[in-house]
């Protein structure tokens, strides 16, 4: 009975923690988030990608800044800001390759 009941809190728990990080993005309309992305940190967009069919994957940096954004657009039209840092560090293709198996 204690087991259940403690993995019933530790789910709720885990819940409560996962809505507080979702209640703190940042979500509006592309338009508007990529506008403060190439105004307030002089933003490029590099890189994109689906993670799904109804979601994109977006990346956007900045030399001037050093700031890098990773946004997500869903298919009805909001995007979100999934991370966000400084520091960004680009790597050539030939530093990719490396570790891999030939």
């Amino acid at each position: 009975m204690f087991k259940g009941l403690k993995v019933c809190v530790g789910t709720l728990l885990l819940a409560s923690i996962g809505s507080t990080a979702m209640a703190q993005t940042a979500c509006g309309t592309r338009d508007k988030i990529v506008g403060q992305l190439k105004d307030k940190y002089s933003e490029t967009h590099i890189a994109s990608g689906l993670e799904t069919d109804t979601k994109m994957v977006e990346i956007w940096t900045s030399e001037i800044s050093g700031t890098w954004t990773i946004l997500i657009t869903q298919a009805n039209g909001v995007t979100c800001i999934a991370a966000a840092g400084r520091n960004w560090l680009d790597m050539d293709g030939a530093q990719l390759q490396l570790g891999r198996p030939s």
